[in-house]
């Protein structure tokens, strides 16, 4: 099945996996969720697993975003 694989389609499907596997931290900046490092350390460290990457996504489509809390100002800092 892969043995068929030559560098033209490995240097091809290199982005591509790339690209799939960035989608969690993706969604969780395009989302501007609260906590964006998590997501993103849980899709870094997990992503070739295949289980740690449903986590993040599902973390990143649930988390609650910065717009979602007034108290939050609009970097998701609290002033000190």
């Amino acid at each position: 099945m892969f043995s068929d694989i030559g560098p033209v389609e490995l240097f091809a499907a290199i982005p591509v996996v790339l690209l799939v596997l960035s989608v969690p931290s993706v969604v969780a900046y395009r989302r501007k969720v609260q906590r964006l490092r998590p997501v993103i350390v849980v899709n870094v460290i997990g992503a070739f697993t295949g289980l740690f990457w449903f986590v993040a996504l599902f973390m990143a489509v649930s988390m609650r975003t910065r717009d979602s809390d007034p108290a939050l100002p609009a970097d998701g800092h609290l002033a000190r």
